[in-house]
């Protein structure tokens, strides 16, 4: 008798009541996941942070306390050429006239520092921030073709960027970074543009001094941007960029101590110093990072979604970090 068996399958209703509790439970571990994938990132990051902090430690160990920098302070002609190790040929870090000369450098600073740490450095994954898949691709693109402009090269030859950069303080005068001041770079004379060997006794904050940072918040999908004359603001599925004052950016310092520094925090502290004493001011930047797409794109980084307004973008946010008050000898985090 058919009454006496049990049923197997389900009524529309009760398929529609599975349905709505599979939903529900998507919606309450959807974002207890994503927090959880974001804290993995985040992770990875100040790990690699803390590895490229090692490297620093080791090339001031090498070389007399000096931080790593490939340009000379006596140099004639361009002066912002850098050598990688056992390779004759030299790559000039040009900007746009005597704008960001060297500058970019910043990106680029682990491609010459690799080979001299061991031959095969220049694979290693601490060079790329998770979800950061610019740097990445290129680095790929390089590793399977080794062609450039129709020549072939070896890696242990070239050069490309990553996903932290390193701040331009470290090669340049702490007299560059005063108030207001973003002095160009004389492309034929080191001395005028103020290029510097900094040693670490030259730090007076190392706790508070930040080194590398990530260039990109990648706990986060969404950023808010404002324009130059704060016009016009927009909200846009890109990752904040390092200086957005919505970012939450994984850094490290000189003494080797990584941080998530808060960008509201920090912009809300420069902006109260912007109304105080002049004399007081510590943590401002001198300028705001307004690097144009012209020289992004000398370096395949203009697609990469970085927010800058040096093409009347948006995206207008203070240098923090790459552009000290102070240079080494200021600070970047308030605590």
């Amino acid at each position: 008798m058919l009454h006496g068996r049990r049923r197997f399958g389900f009524t529309l209703i009760e398929l529609l009541v599975v349905i709505a509790i599979i939903a529900l439970l998507i919606g309450i571990l959807l974002p207890a996941l994503g927090k959880a994938m974001g804290t993995a990132k985040r992770v990875v990051s100040q790990s690699n942070l803390k590895s490229l902090a090692q490297i620093q430690a080791l090339y001031t160990g090498e070389f007399d306390e000096s931080f790593i920098n490939p340009f000379r302070e006596d140099a004639v002609g361009p002066w912002a050429k850098a050598r990688k190790p056992n390779y004759p040929g030299v790559w000039e870090f040009l900007g746009q006239g005597n704008t960001y000369y060297s500058e970019m450098y910043a990106f680029h600073w682990y491609s010459l520092v690799a080979g001299w740490i061991s031959q095969d450095d220049w694979a290693s994954e601490v060079q790329f921030a998770p979800d950061d898949y610019g740097p990445r691709e290129r680095w790929s693109e390089l590793a399977e073709t080794g062609m450039i402009d129709g020549h072939h090269y070896e890696m242990w030859q070239l050069i490309w960027d990553c996903s932290y950069p390193y701040s331009p303080t470290f090669w340049y005068s702490p007299d560059r970074y005063v108030e207001g001041m973003h002095a160009s770079s004389v492309r034929n004379s080191a001395s005028q543009s103020m290029v510097y060997r900094n040693r670490v006794q030259h730090v007076q904050n190392p706790s508070m001094k930040v080194m590398f940072w990530q260039r990109f918040d990648s706990t986060k999908s969404r950023r808010h941007e404002t324009s130059r004359l704060g016009m016009f603001e927009r909200d846009v599925e890109r990752q904040p960029t390092w200086h957005n004052p919505g970012a939450h950016t994984s850094c490290v310092t000189v003494d080797g101590s990584v941080h998530v520094a808060d960008m509201a925090e920090l912009n809300q502290a420069a902006a109260q110093e912007d109304q105080g004493d002049p004399a007081d001011k510590v943590i401002s930047p001198t300028h705001y990072w307004e690097v144009p797409d012209t020289v992004l794109r000398m370096y395949s980084m203009d697609k990469d979604g970085l927010e800058n307004s040096g093409t009347g973008g948006l995206g207008y946010y203070p240098a923090f970090f790459w552009a000290t008050r102070g240079g080494v000898r200021g600070i970047d985090l308030l605590h």
